[in-house]
């Protein structure tokens, strides 16, 4: 049931003598101070206690409500801080709901609000190189009242609320900590005096780095995915050929350029493959502007070298079936449709089987080759210690081979063998 606001005009919660006239009731008293905002006043039952209250709508039933400040009643003399007048606790509400600055115009410490802060947030990932979707990704968990909550009323605890209802709305620990990450540096860009605050109240989850690294066991089943993908749409075929030759991300092999493919030595062709902006760099566009060889086959080559001909060699190497380049930002929303399709149509749950799982099966056919885990790491451009962290299981171990020759032959005496040889028994006559 909607609860209702008692009826108050300003003049009766202006001095501290008018509202010795209300009564004590539960429901502060609030007049309305401006479009969508109000000041309220909770008077107690008994003594001290009285306090302003902020309240703030937006029109459509979405806003927040806090108390904040103790009244100049019962002898307490406003001190601007944690004690204030009316008058005081009206330019307060008003800064914190956007309509005025706490020391007048031209002022820039005007509070602003989560959904502000996401948004402020977009500029600087695009500046730096980074991936815009960072700033979105928590908006589609974050409700309406949270978002226009000005961020200097967000508590520890709250946050900490927030983040825990990911978990019961079923997300993977890794997927929670990919939002508190992308909103604690948002809220830290808005506002860095509250970053103990953000750090206590976003805490990362523990042990929630475990990949699921699903990984197609039958190679002829990547083979057939592959051919499916190409007699699905050419275009497809060529970004999963890649994808599944390369052990590249996705996001990496549709940032190709034609200049990429280097087929001076027609017997070993590569590709000089983008990085990613992954790594922990403060600085992931410059780091994707940088490349790494990786081999392909000549077959791969010559697909590729065909799709390019007669392009110029800055122009994308990858393109859809329209011609478009695929999105650099959210390359999936392209070929998902198309992925599913081909994997469910050669066996392979859609849900479980994606395009990643090509990157898994690249790395994980690498290492069971006995291939160094640096070498493998280089190759797909990720850290020695994230491919032992998990792929630990795909890991040849050559130490038992090494240990075993060294055993010493201990154990029970043998029996010592008999010098006694059996006569051969005479034929029958």
């Amino acid at each position: 049931m909607k609860r209702r606001t008692a009826k108050t005009t300003a003049a009766q919660i202006q001095s501290a003598t008018a509202r010795l006239k209300l009564s004590p009731q539960t429901r502060p008293y609030f007049a309305k101070i401006g479009r969508g905002v109000w000041l309220g006043y909770r008077k107690p039952a008994n003594g001290a206690g009285a306090c302003w209250v902020a309240r703030a709508a937006n029109g459509q039933g979405v806003g927040w409500e806090k108390t904040l400040w103790a009244a100049d009643d019962n002898g307490l003399k406003a001190d601007g801080e944690k004690v204030l007048s009316f008058w005081q606790a009206k330019t307060e509400v008003q800064r914190l709901t956007g309509g005025k600055s706490r020391r007048g115009d031209g002022d820039n410490s005007a509070v602003i609000t989560l959904d502000e802060a996401l948004t402020a947030y977009e500029p600087t990932l695009r500046k730096r190189g980074a991936n815009v979707y960072n700033a979105k990704r928590p908006r589609r968990h974050l409700t309406e009242t949270l978002l226009s909550k000005p961020i200097t009323l967000l508590t520890a605890h709250e946050l900490e609320g927030w983040r825990d209802s990911l978990l019961e709305k079923g997300l993977a620990p890794s997927a929670v900590n990919r939002n508190l990450n992308s909103l604690r540096a948002a809220l830290t860009q808005a506002d860095n005096t509250r970053i103990h605050v953000w750090r206590n109240g976003l805490k990362a989850l523990p042990d929630a780095t475990e990949a699921n690294n699903v990984v197609i066991e039958d190679e002829a089943k990547a083979q057939q995915w592959v051919a499916e993908a190409y007699a699905l749409d050419h275009q497809l075929g060529l970004l999963v050929h890649t994808v599944g030759e390369t052990g590249a991300r996705p996001s990496q092999a549709v940032r190709l350029k034609i200049r990429d493919l280097v087929t001076t030595d027609p017997a070993a062709p590569r590709l000089m493959m983008p990085k990613s902006g992954k790594g922990g760099t403060r600085h992931p566009g410059q780091r994707k502007v940088e490349r790494y060889a990786v081999s392909i086959s000549s077959g791969l080559a010559a697909l590729l070298k065909t799709a390019a001909k007669g392009r110029p060699s800055n122009a994308p190497l990858l393109l859809q079936k329209d011609g478009e380049p695929w999105s650099e930002i959210d390359p999936s929303a392209g070929y998902k449709k198309g992925v599913r399709a081909t994997a469910k149509k050669v066996g392979l749950d859609p849900d479980v089987y994606g395009l990643y799982a090509f990157r898994h099966t690249s790395i994980t056919r690498m290492l069971l080759k006995g291939t160094h885990t640096a070498i493998v790491a280089k190759a797909h451009d990720t850290s020695e210690a994230m491919i032992r962290k998990h792929y630990a299981a795909s890991i040849l171990d050559f130490t038992d081979e090494i240990t075993r020759q060294t055993l010493p032959k201990l154990g029970p005496a043998a029996p010592v063998a008999s010098n006694v040889v059996p006569l051969a028994k005479p034929l029958p006559k």
